[in-house]
């Protein structure tokens, strides 16, 4: 998938056809009250980010986000402003060429009955059209953790992208939540959520092999868990610096945060990330960048 371009104007016209505004809660914005069958992971053989003649040097991009009950808050945020901006901010400052969006709803395994929801990976409003699509489930386990680890699970396993498979350039992956990661993906889970037959499978394992074709960073928000579970603790012991803490606050800088991180890796120097914007942007942006290392030390996984 991945035809077409992203136009701005059709995301004005979504919206008004949607009545999305600033007002608009959680329900309002995601109305489906089960998961949608095109969105279910069970039995997908792959989700494919392929070249054309309108992407013809094509990035696979995943947009992990927790949609358990204390994460509402960052779905709104997406649906309301972010995910326009950050099309347009990719555009504008092209850290990669030829976007192809993928956004997933994550969940618990253990716990919920739709841990994980998959749209396709799309180009153009149909990004926006499949996210608002996405059934928000609002539970999660309250069992110490979410299972961001099927992000993983499924980018490793089930999609096949044309960056990586035509030009061994690696796609991205970013999740978001406030809880720990869970570190165990059983087999039971697995075969509950994609019908694969397989062993249990580790968090470090799933994270290694995921990485492999995508840069892997998780953004974890400094609310809800996250002072209790310390789950920010938690996470940079899983995955080092590419696990970045964030407060509530700055959600409104997420556009600029991924389009620097994706900058990063392609070699660009942290400062000169933060100095295309100005104020509160740069500012967040330069801070958090400036404790990302991407080889990191002995002890850390490494890719």
């Amino acid at each position: 998938m991945g035809y077409g371009s992203y136009q701005s104007k059709d995301w004005d016209k979504l919206r008004a056809a949607r009545n999305i505004n600033d007002k608009s809660t959680v329900q309002d914005l995601y109305q489906s009250r089960q998961m949608k069958e095109y969105l279910n992971p069970y039995g997908v053989k792959y989700r494919e980010s392929c070249d054309s003649m309108d992407s013809p040097a094509s990035t696979a991009i995943i947009f992990g986000l927790d949609v358990t009950g204390s994460m509402g808050y960052l779905s709104e945020q997406i649906a309301k402003g972010a995910l326009n901006r950050t099309m347009l901010e990719i555009y504008d400052k092209e850290p990669v060429t030829n976007p192809h969006i993928m956004f997933q709803a994550i969940g618990d395994s253990k716990s919920d009955t739709a841990p994980l929801q998959t749209t396709q990976f799309e180009a153009d409003i149909r990004i926006a059209e499949q996210l608002l699509d996405i059934y928000f489930e609002g539970r999660g386990g309250g069992n110490g953790g979410e299972s961001y680890l099927l992000s993983w699970y499924f980018a490793g396993k089930h999609t096949k992208i044309d960056c990586y498979e035509k030009r061994r350039e690696k796609g991205f992956l970013f999740t978001i939540g406030d809880e720990c990661c869970h570190r165990t993906l059983t087999r039971q889970e697995i075969k509950r959520v994609f019908g694969d037959v397989n062993i249990d499978c580790s968090a470090e394992k799933l994270f290694k092999e995921a990485s492999e074709k995508y840069e892997i960073f998780h953004i974890v928000m400094k609310a809800g868990a996250y002072k209790h579970q310390k789950s920010g603790e938690d996470w940079k012991n899983l995955i080092g610096s590419r696990a970045i803490e964030l407060d509530p606050e700055d959600l409104d800088v997420l556009p600029e945060i991924f389009v620097g991180l994706m900058q990063m890796t392609k070699g660009v120097a942290a400062d000169k990330i933060a100095a295309q914007w100005q104020g509160k942007a740069s500012e967040v942006v330069a801070r958090i960048l400036k404790d990302v290392q991407l080889k990191e030390k002995k002890g850390i996984l490494s890719f």
